[in-house]
């Protein structure tokens, strides 16, 4: 995995920017959930409850980008 961009261009890329979940290199380390800027990627088997505690920033977040999600 790698960074890609800046701001609100920022991505997490991996295999020559292949889609998630096509690429051959993802071992399920956890590393782009750690580094995920809005918190919009979660661990596998979260429950909806644990992932709406964390999500509970997303109204301000939704703010700041104009309305965008």
């Amino acid at each position: 995995w790698d960074m890609m961009g800046r701001g609100k261009d920022a991505r997490i890329i991996s295999d020559m920017n292949e889609p998630w979940g096509e690429s051959e290199s993802c071992t399920s380390c956890g590393k782009c959930v750690q580094v995920c800027p809005t918190g919009a990627l979660f661990e596998k088997g979260k429950s909806v409850a644990e992932m709406a505690k964390q999500r509970q920033f997303l109204p301000y977040l939704t703010i700041m980008r104009g309305g965008k999600r």
